[in-house]
């Protein structure tokens, strides 16, 4: 199976992917989310692994917008923890770091360790975890280090100077994998679907409605503005269950424009 990710070798991404696939899976390396919907989009890969959101610092809206622009079918999810890893080439150490490279989640998620142990060091932001420290393996400087995955520092060969610097241990990305068609699941325990409402006062309780008297846990819900339609909002839903249709018929009475972007099996939180 061939896979395609936002990110390179050894990072967050790669790991989730491996974790859902399995390791015998191909991967296409992309520099960014869009290019991995494209990438997708012309068949040029089986399925794409994406991260959606945070628990710290909440839902990847670049995505979010994504998932509107591409028919695609959300056919799982995982949730990482994300463990975050100072490290430099061999034979450098803590004392002797001028510079710090990463992406700017992680340095943000870092900064209180780095503010007080490397309050010296300018801190660079970069496109993905693994590539920072890749590109740090191939300098081969010691004054140059990356934050990272503990996969990214075996992968290239790299010194762990600090372990766990993250500010907040629990710290847990969700990834979801995304198919071209509908992907059957012997095990549905969770719905994803988008719809709009009419801009009248209670008509997305009257919604919400539909699945609280069925008594379905929702586990997400945000708006998000509507291109092209000044202040109009749709929203996004998620809920711990399949999508019946029961829950289609009622809801059409309260709601417009539904789409269900997949029904797959709710990842578990992976332990610390």
């Amino acid at each position: 199976m061939n896979v395609a990710i936002q990110g390179f070798a050894a990072s967050f991404h790669e790991i989730a992917a491996k974790r859902i696939f399995g390791e015998d899976i191909q991967l296409k390396y992309c520099r960014t989310f869009k290019e991995a919907f494209q990438e997708l989009e012309e068949g040029k890969v089986d399925r794409a692994v994406v991260a959606i959101e945070n628990s710290l610092y909440g839902s990847i809206n670049d995505v979010y917008d994504l998932l509107l622009q591409h028919r695609f079918w959300i056919c799982g999810e995982i949730y990482e923890h994300i463990g975050l890893h100072l490290m430099g080439p061999q034979g450098s150490n803590l004392q002797n770091v001028t510079d710090v490279y990463s992406m700017a989640p992680a340095l943000g998620e870092a900064e209180a360790y780095l503010d007080e142990n490397l309050p010296k060091a300018e801190r660079h932001e970069h496109a993905d975890t693994a590539l920072a420290a890749k590109e740090v393996a191939d300098w081969g400087d010691p004054t140059k280090a990356a934050v990272a995955s503990r996969s990214a520092a075996d992968a290239y060969g790299l010194t762990i100077l600090a372990s766990n610097i993250e500010t907040h241990h629990e710290n847990y990305t969700r990834f979801i994998a995304l198919s071209r068609v509908e992907v059957a699941s012997s095990n549905v325990t969770k719905t994803s679907i988008t719809f709009q409402t009419a801009d009248t006062p209670g008509s997305l309780h009257a919604a919400l409605g539909v699945f609280a008297s069925r008594s379905i846990n929702l586990s997400k819900l945000e708006s998000r503005p509507i291109v092209g339609n000044a202040w109009q909002y749709m929203y996004y839903v998620d809920f711990d269950a399949s999508f019946s249709e029961a829950i289609q018929t009622e809801l059409s009475k309260q709601a417009t424009n539904i789409r269900v972007l997949g029904s797959y099996t709710n990842g578990a939180l992976e332990s610390i």
